[in-house]
């Protein structure tokens, strides 16, 4: 899995010299959602894997962090700013699509964070099907 902390903003430049403009698929789909930003920066980005058993604990900086569980057909992403839980999205995640969470911040700006399958995972009921299993019929 993928997660990036994502700066948004109207403004041309980010106030960090080390956050780097988002361009490429992700940049693109977050221009085509209905938020009010014109520009994104790429904060932080992290890669990680996840399992049934336990919450996979992210941090993307040191005000925000998220915990991410596979939930057999769906993931849940549990988003923490300040220290407190301030959202959490249970949902099918197929490969190709992003996750979106995120906040208000200072001065007209926002942070979102974006999770995303990598190299063909997914989490999603139309790819973990299983096959049909003819089974015989009972004998008398």
């Amino acid at each position: 899995m993928e997660a990036r902390l994502i700066w948004g903003t109207n403004e041309d430049k980010s106030p960090n010299p080390n956050h780097k403009p988002l361009d490429g698929d992700l940049a693109r789909k977050l221009r085509e959602m209905p938020l009010k930003w014109k520009n994104y920066f790429e904060v932080n980005r992290q890669t990680f894997t996840i399992n049934t058993t336990n919450y996979t604990k992210v941090v993307m900086s040191k005000q925000c962090y998220i915990e991410v569980k596979d939930k057999g057909d769906k993931v849940t992403v549990k988003l923490y700013g300040q220290g407190k839980q301030v959202n959490r999205v249970d949902k099918p995640l197929p490969k190709g699509e992003v996750l979106t969470l995120g906040g208000d911040a200072k001065d007209n700006n926002a942070w979102l964070i974006t999770v995303r399958p990598l190299n063909g995972e997914s989490k999603s009921l139309e790819t973990k099907r299983e096959p049909a299993i003819a089974k015989p019929a009972p004998t008398k």
